[in-house]
């Protein structure tokens, strides 16, 4: 139902003396926003606002009297002030005034609150103002239609708590009056049992089957608290279960660490060698450095050597054959040797002996020769590519010492008997989870079958009470009673079921455009039985509020806030008094940027500090008019507001 504020006048209310806000409804635009500076008066509207709806309920008598204006005041003490509203809903129009006027009682100033004066569409209604302001807006929901930057802060601190997120829920459902309806059936059946029990004229067999009824109603009742319990011990072992599976997890990563780090020392082993391997190929290298510049001279000095040996050789052959000639009287030609002929042949061998070298020289020389060839066969290496190979171990090497350092550092605490102990608690866990649900499952069959037994038991009474004149009416009546009472309870399990999956869906609507992570949170999940809010994160766990930062938390109330009033199914207008003053950077746009998409009225009351240019921007081209709280000259104590398109 569509539900908008057309006007708000204010007359002597605070720092207004006369004043008219106009809403142009003619435009598909849902937002108008209130500027003003603090002390200006954007909060005496939203306080006007809820007055003038619903009385003393928003504002005590004894603080009215600090809402009359006090410039006015001076020269009139009994000075009336007044709030009217008007309303559109689905083509009707709605006038809603509220007057207090201000005397003087045995000296002391009093505020007189006249009822409400409602109009549709120009005809006065004479009865039941209250109860028609209340289906227009109900009273119990005024919060999730006018809230304020405290009220965000308020509900962002207590937000995880079961009782007021169950009254909240609550009050939104609407289901006020079936909860006392049932409360009410449920004394009475109290009531007619006791008068059946009381009852002299029944029957032996009926206060039989009545005892038998009675402790079958005790024993469901002793079982059901049972079940409670059993459900609280299972939710707490499946939470006891879930960190002790994390702890385990913790120990197993770092026994996978543990192993990594096992691999990185052997393999920082191995980059030793090879670096050990590689530098020495680079001392080398330098210890023959010189080699490539002597390559030519080298050569030279082994040819030479060579030559010197071929000859050393062949005058050390000769020496020895003409020594062997001297031992024979003749030479190998036949003639004798004679004198001359030794005397010639001695000399000739002095002569080849004295340019010949000795064996061991010659040794030596052969040696030396073979040295200085292998030197001239010398294979220059790159030297540029045993520096880098050499760089690139040295950079491996440092790479795997400071992962290992790090990898050090993190298991550092772990103990084999602490991991044991951990995977212990696990299927302790485990094993309370298994055995709490198993009881939750067999208390659940013994209280149907004896409901059922109870069943039978009631059918019995009504048709022994249906025996007797004295007990016929109050059985009829147990009867009618019971059906009231079990059927009111269906209504209200339905009724909450129901409305809590609308509660969800425009709670995660809301969330996922205000939150600065819309990629890790994915929704608002309503716990069953605690009625507590949870976070839903990607991988489907749900986050408790408690671990969120000051901002998603006031980010997830707002979202709330807002969800509980789009479910509400009322479309009244969303008044909202400076919501951003508590909200980060971030928060605060993706908050603006979700105004456009709230199906209602919208009217923001800000500072210019809440809408910077940057943000303006963003919703300016869905804002339906602008208006500007400003001081009156002739007075510190009077607001005009103008503006409007």
């Amino acid at each position: 139902m569509a539900f908008r504020l057309k006007s708000i006048h204010l007359k002597n209310w605070k720092c207004y003396l006369n004043e008219k806000i106009e809403f142009d409804l003619n435009t598909q635009k849902r937002i108008w926003i209130v500027f003003g500076q603090n002390g200006f008066g954007k909060t005496s509207l939203l306080e006007a606002i809820q007055w003038c709806l619903y009385g003393d309920g928003a504002i005590e008598d004894s603080k009215l009297l600090d809402h009359f204006n006090r410039v006015v005041l001076k020269d009139d003490p009994n000075l009336e002030i007044s709030v009217e509203l008007k309303f559109e809903r689905d083509g009707d129009i709605y006038n809603i005034s509220r007057v207090a006027k201000r005397l003087m009682q045995a000296g002391e100033p009093k505020a007189r609150l006249e009822k409400p004066v409602i109009n549709k569409n120009g005809k006065r209604i004479t009865t039941g103002e209250r109860e028609t302001i209340e289906k227009l807006l109900p009273k119990s929901c005024k919060d999730f239609f006018f809230f304020d930057g405290v009220e965000i802060k308020r509900y962002a601190q207590r937000i995880h708590n079961t009782k007021d997120t169950l009254e909240a829920i609550e009050r939104i459902l609407g289901i006020t009056e079936l909860l006392n309806l049932r409360h009410d059936v449920r004394i009475t059946r109290k009531n007619l049992d006791k008068k059946l029990n009381d009852t002299k004229s029944a029957s032996k067999d009926f206060m039989q089957v009545k005892k038998e009824l009675r402790e079958n109603q005790e024993n469901i009742e002793v079982k059901t608290a049972q079940l409670q319990e059993a459900k609280k011990a299972h939710e707490q072992a499946t939470i006891d279960l879930k960190d002790a599976k994390e702890e385990a997890n913790k120990h197993e990563v770092l026994r996978e660490k543990l192993g990594k780090l096992k691999d990185l020392e052997r393999e920082q082993a191995f980059c030793r060698d090879n670096l050990k391997k590689a530098t020495e190929k680079v001392d080398d290298w330098l210890k023959g450095a010189s080699i490539p510049l002597l390559i030519e001279f080298v050569r030279e000095v082994a040819d030479d050597m060579q030559s010197k040996a071929i000859i050393t050789a062949r005058r050390f052959g000769s020496v020895k054959l003409l020594q062997e000639l001297l031992k024979y009287e003749k030479c190998v030609c036949g003639r004798c040797i004679d004198a001359d002929s030794r005397n010639f042949i001695m000399k000739e061998i002095d002569s080849l002996a004295s340019g010949a070298s000795s064996t061991e020289e010659a040794i030596r020389q052969d040696d030396l020769y073979n040295k200085l060839k292998a030197l001239a066969d010398y294979k220059i290496p790159n030297f540029d590519e045993l520096l880098s190979e050499c760089d690139r171990l040295n950079e491996e090497l440092e790479e795997i010492k400071q992962t290992a350092h790090s990898l050090e550092r993190e298991t550092r605490e772990i103990k084999q008997e602490d991991a044991q102990a951990v995977w212990e608690m696990v299927g302790s866990a485990e094993q309370i989870s298994k055995e709490k649900q198993e009881q939750i499952e067999r208390l659940n069959k013994e209280i149907e079958y004896l409901k059922k037994q109870e069943e039978s038991q009631r059918r019995k009474i009504e048709k022994l009470a249906s025996q007797d004149k004295q007990t016929a009416t109050l059985g009829r009546q147990a009867k009618l009673a019971r059906g009231l009472y079990e059927a009111t309870d269906e209504l209200i399990k339905w009724r909450t079921e129901e409305r809590k999956q609308i509660i969800e869906a425009k709670t995660s609507d809301i969330h996922h455009r205000v939150t600065n992570k819309p990629e890790e949170y994915i929704g608002i999940k309503v716990e069953p039985y605690k009625y507590t809010l949870g976070v839903k994160n990607a991988v489907g766990d749900i986050i408790d509020p408690k671990t969120l930062s000051a901002g998603e938390k006031e980010a997830l109330a707002f979202a709330f806030i807002t969800g509980l009033n789009l479910a509400s199914g009322t479309a009244a207008p969303l008044i909202m008094d400076t919501p951003f003053g508590h909200l980060d950077t971030n928060h605060q746009k993706n908050l603006i940027n979700s105004l456009p998409e709230i199906p209602s009225q919208v009217i923001v009351l800000a500072t210019d500090r809440d809408f910077p240019a940057h943000l303006l921007d963003l919703v300016k081209p869905h804002i339906a008019g602008t208006f500007k709280i400003s001081r009156l000259k002739a007075t510190t104590d009077a607001s005009v507001v103008e503006g409007g398109k």
